[in-house]
C-alpha cells in the first residue's frame, strides 16, 4: 500500500468517479476528472504552502503511486503545469478504466496522505472539503486509525 489509508483511497476513488458525472467513465473522462480534482486541490493549497512545496508533494505522491502501480511509470508531471501528467494519453489507451481509477486515486490519495502526515488531518481534510466541496467530502474521510 502507498502513503494513504484504504479509507482515504476509497474516498478519493469515489470522488474521482463522481467528478466524471457518469457511472462508467472512460479514460478521457477519468483524466479530466483527475486534473479537475488536482487543480482544485492545488488552488486551495498553493496560497498556504507555495508552488514549490505543492509541486514537491505531487512529485512524491506520483513516485509512491508508481512504486505500487508500475504501469504509472510512463507518467511525469508536466513542466508547465504541476497537476498535468505528461504521457497520460498514451498510457490510458491500453488500460482498463478500473485500473486507471486505482492508479489515479492512489496519486491523489497519497498526496493528501502525505500532507496529513506533515500537518495533520484536522488541517488537511477541511482543505480537501473546501477544494472539492462538501457534497464530495460528505462522508468524512477520517484517516485516523486506518492502516
Amino acid at each position: 500500500m502507498g502513503l494513504s489509508s484504504p479509507r482515504l483511497r476509497g474516498f478519493v476513488r469515489h470522488a474521482l468517479v463522481a467528478a466524471t458525472d457518469v457511472a462508467s467513465p472512460d479514460a478521457a473522462q477519468l483524466g479530466a476528472a483527475f486534473h479537475l480534482l488536482c487543480d482544485q486541490l492545488w488552488m486551495r493549497l498553493r496560497p498556504l504552502f507555495g508552488e514549490l512545496a505543492i509541486k514537491a508533494l505531487f512529485v512524491r505522491a506520483l513516485h509512491a503511486a508508481q512504486a505500487e502501480f508500475p504501469w504509472l511509470e510512463g507518467l511525469s508531471p508536466a513542466a508547465d503545469d504541476g497537476c498535468r501528467l505528461d504521457g497520460f494519453d498514451t498510457l490510458s489507451r491500453d488500460l482498463d478504466p478500473h485500473m486507471l481509477v486505482e492508479g489515479l486515486a492512489a496519486i491523489l490519495a497519497d498526496e493528501i496522505g502525505l500532507l496529513s502526515a506533515f500537518i495533520g488531518d484536522d488541517v488537511v481534510l477541511p482543505l480537501v472539503e473546501q477544494s472539492w466541496g462538501p457534497e464530495m467530502v460528505g462522508r468524512r474521510t477520517g484517516t485516523e486509525g486506518d492502516q
